[in-house]
């Protein structure tokens, strides 16, 4: 086989070397381009994929496609076929990386190995489970994030108030000890705090100088969502105010045009965070950006009526 042990797959724990010998018998090595689909929704179950280089992602629609998961080398894909035989996907599995690697078990040859040797099909049934239950809440929550959020962004005609709701369910999906909304102004550089929570010296109302921050400014120029952790920070962000040893920021942008910022610090459970919840503040900050948009457009549109009401409506009575 190639580089990937399949002993440090989870769904083969606890099989022993000659099981492995026997499972590796049955695995067919399969190769995919960038956005090729893997699996097509509605398209019949009929093998497994175990990733060894490369990436992909599982689709849903809502409100068009949204990313709910992303599987990396070791992580394998499509196990209900395993269980339900000629059942529908429910989902697509999307190639993301330019090459893309695995090895693939049919449900043909699973059924061959049930038939040789039942005590592995046992394990593996079991893996299975505690991987789907794992998978199926994240899967879970993050729809439940994302459901919400598009339910509510209508609701709320303050930043504040918007803000808050927000920040409350990023933070019931990924628990963490520190949490900033912020909105962004171009035109002076600044961005002004809606939401803080776990950050005594940054105040709500308060305005960070987004042009002097290298982690703000970088993500001004280039969009993304991004993780630093305590060895990764840009040089010249030691004085940042919202540092921390782990620490997630998502902008909110329409194309390169940056709206503002979620920033998550510090996971709670004191893991790193994790790609997936990149994945998920990412679908959330493009939910957001149309509403903060309006938003913005609906305040300016307000200033600029009581301006001409104030100070051009009187002369022009004349």
């Amino acid at each position: 086989m190639a580089q990937l042990d399949l002993n440090t797959i989870a769904l083969f724990k606890d099989l022993n070397n000659d099981e492995i010998e026997l499972i590796k018998s049955f695995l067919i090595e399969v190769y995919y381009n960038q956005d090729d689909f893997i699996f097509t929704k509605n398209k019949i179950r009929d093998r497994i994929i175990i990733v060894n280089e490369g990436f992909v992602v599982l689709e849903t629609e809502l409100q068009g496609p949204k990313t709910i998961a992303l599987f990396k080398q070791g992580d394998s894909l499509g196990e209900m076929a395993l269980i339900e035989k000629s059942s529908p996907h429910t989902y697509n599995v999307k190639v993301v990386s330019q090459k893309f690697s695995g090895f693939e078990l049919s449900s043909y040859n699973w059924y061959s190995i049930i038939k040789k040797s039942p005590p592995i099909a046992e394990k593996i049934y079991k893996n299975i489970a505690h991987n789907l239950k794992n998978r199926l809440t994240h899967a879970n929550n993050k729809l439940v994030a994302l459901f919400t959020t598009g339910k509510m962004i209508g609701s709320y005609d303050s930043f504040s108030e918007l803000s808050k709701a927000i920040i409350e369910i990023i933070l019931s999906i990924i628990p963490s000890d520190k949490a900033l909304f912020l909105t962004y102004a171009p035109e002076t550089k600044k961005a002004l705090v809606h939401q803080s929570i776990g950050y005594p010296k940054i105040k709500e109302g308060q305005n960070i100088d987004a042009h002097k921050d290298n982690v703000l400014n970088l993500l001004v120029k280039e969009p993304g969502t991004s993780i630093f952790n305590i060895d990764s920070w840009p040089r010249g962000s030691s004085d940042l105010p919202y540092k921390c040893n782990n620490l997630i920021i998502s902008p909110i942008h329409i194309k390169n045009r940056v709206l503002g910022f979620i920033i998550l610090g510090d996971r709670t459970d004191k893991n790193n965070f994790s790609i997936n919840n990149k994945i998920l503040l990412q679908a959330i900050a493009s939910q957001l950006a149309p509403a903060i948009e309006d938003m913005i457009w609906e305040k300016f549109s307000s200033a600029q009526a009581e301006i001409k009401q104030i100070y051009i409506d009187p002369f022009s009575k004349r």
